[in-house]
């Protein structure tokens, strides 16, 4: 994993590296590669030469000498499609301009420890589900689809349709298995016969379940009255982990 920093302030540097190095060690997982710039043209001029790790998660502030914070996030979403990017400033008033190319999360200088600390944990969580690869097995060829891409997984009689954004392909594996494959917190079984992914509910009832997709298609699943109160409980955790 890597993280980069860019601030024109060292101390804020320094300080920002301290507290995620603290992170890393008390959650006892191996410490990233932490590189450190001082502008974004520096930055940027880094990462198109190639030949360093990609960019897991950016830390960046907004008011800098030249490129700003802003634009410097804006071409590494580019460079890397999934970076998590975290927005650091004393103004809040970018934060409209900043959430228009998804910032993961926008906090305020003087960083606060705890705020972080709950940040990171939900940013390697969703990092987590952006790189899980699943396995599709059909009959005539095993698939690998990203976990996040999987909309939901429907038993249709004796088979198991596996609906992703890129098609839908028959599964040879029974739905206890699917079950176990998809034990992501985005990820609930509210019927039976369906395993849906939070990431793409439209809207839901008492009863049923619609998803949509980005490409506009649409899909309907059954949700269990018994389980519609464990469903909208873990529906609202899911939205918080997010926001």
């Amino acid at each position: 994993m890597r993280i980069v920093l860019c601030d024109d302030d060292k101390d804020v540097l320094n300080l920002l590296e301290k507290y995620l190095q603290e992170y890393f060690s008390s959650c006892r997982l191996a410490q990233p590669v932490y590189s450190e710039y001082m502008s974004g043209e520096e930055l940027l001029r880094t990462e198109s030469r190639g030949g360093m790790e990609k960019v897991d998660i950016a830390f960046l502030d907004v008011e800098m000498l030249g490129l700003s914070g802003i634009h410097t996030g804006a071409r590494l979403k580019k460079l890397y499609p999934k970076i998590k990017i975290f927005i650091v400033t004393s103004y809040p008033d970018y934060l409209d301009e900043a959430m228009r190319f998804h910032v993961f999360r926008y906090l305020s200088k003087p960083v606060d420890k705890k705020r972080l600390f709950r940040n990171m944990k939900d940013a390697l969580y969703q990092l987590s589900i952006d790189t899980s690869e699943v396995s599709i097995e059909t009959k005539e060829q095993t698939v690998i689809r990203s976990a996040e891409d999987i909309v939901m997984v429907e038993a249709v009689e004796r088979h198991n349709c596996v609906i992703t954004i890129g098609g839908t392909f028959e599964s040879v594996n029974p739905a206890a298995d699917w079950e176990g494959l998809l034990k992501m917190n985005c990820f609930f079984r509210p019927h039976r016969s369906y395993i849906i992914n939070f990431k793409y509910i439209d809207s839901y009832s008492h009863n049923s379940i619609l998803l949509s997709t980005p490409n506009g298609d649409t899909y309907t699943a059954y949700l269990t009255r018994r389980k519609y109160k464990e469903f909208k409980d873990a529906h609202l955790l899911y939205l918080e982990a997010m926001s």
